[in-house]
């Protein structure tokens, strides 16, 4: 088992430094000057004063040395300060890293939960109305945009009912509309894998012999047929959370919530490098965590990975 974690952690690395390498050069592609961004279009400043701005930034140092400095400083846990706040940027990204983690976390245990639930109902009334009111809602969560959704649950339940804030963080209360608005899709997307895994595990002989056994259904359907339907179900859901990452950048600018999508796209706005290469470089560590995890379940779902 140590074996094989070395080996997918091994794996791993390759891809955070790829992201880290193609982060910085585009960045560096997007037009536009940090220093002006930071003075302002209509500063007076000479250009012996830009030129010893860019300097002290580092700016001026050719691409594989700044990138070489940001590299070394982020293997220390130092990821620089941001231009523009003159604040550290891992202060600013373990601030905003609270809030993203809760929204996202939130919307996964709903993902999961849902899409299991409405999977197995599927699944065993395969043909009959609870299937076709299932896959519906799954046809409806992949069909529907993350940001349409979360202006109609601000429409429907912040305005007309009141029953939750439209905006904002603090609260459980403030956490329910966002993290629906995320949880939908890869709810769906879950679901409708629930569904066709355990239909294609019924056929087969262990289930067949289960049943001949005289066991409950209940305990063919959890017992043997559901934990060998999950292994396609986890790796879905570890392509889902990433992509439930980048969504949940888009539902904090909806419901006007601060985290790492609004972090990183005021970075990109203002040229701030540091800031943006921070929020990257974490996005991408907890990326590789959970495929790590994806990774590890499936040495416990099916002990034959161990060794394979």
């Amino acid at each position: 088992m140590a074996r094989y974690l070395g080996q997918r952690l091994t794996a791993s690395l390759p891809v955070v430094f790829g992201v880290s390498v193609l982060v910085f050069l585009m960045l560096h592609l997007v037009p536009g000057d940090p220093v002006m961004v930071l003075l302002g279009e209509n500063s007076v400043a000479d250009k012996a004063a830009l030129e010893r701005l860019r300097a002290t930034l580092g700016l001026n140092d050719p691409l594989p040395v700044q990138y070489g400095r940001f590299l070394w400083r982020a293997l220390h846990g130092d990821l620089g300060r941001s231009i523009r706040l003159n604040l550290p940027v891992t202060e600013l990204v373990v601030q905003a890293l609270k809030p993203t983690a809760s929204l996202a976390l939130a919307a996964m245990s709903l993902a999961v939960i849902g899409g299991l639930l409405l999977g197995v109902i599927a699944a065993v009334n395969r043909g009959r109305l609870p299937d076709n009111l299932a896959m519906l809602l799954g046809l409806v969560g992949v069909s529907m945009p993350s940001f349409w959704l979360g202006f109609l649950l601000i429409f429907a339940f912040s305005v007309r009912l009141g029953w939750f804030p439209a905006t904002g963080q603090g609260g459980w209360n403030r956490l329910v509309l966002p993290a629906l608005a995320l949880s939908l899709a890869p709810l769906a997307v879950l679901a409708r894998l629930v569904r066709s895994s355990m239909l294609e595990v019924y056929r087969q002989p262990y289930v067949t012999t289960a049943r001949a056994k005289g066991l409950t259904e209940r305990v063919v359907v959890y017992h043997h047929a559901l934990k060998n339907a999950l292994v396609p179900v986890v790796t879905l859901a570890g392509l889902e959370f990433g992509r439930l990452l980048a969504g949940a950048f888009v539902i904090e600018t909806v419901f006007s919530r601060i985290g790492l999508g609004r972090l990183a796209i005021t970075g990109i706005l203002n040229k701030d490098f540091p800031v943006v290469q921070g929020v990257a470089l974490l996005v991408a560590l907890i990326y590789a965590g959970i495929n790590l995890l994806v990774d590890l379940s499936y040495a416990y779902l099916d002990p034959r990975v161990r060794y394979g």
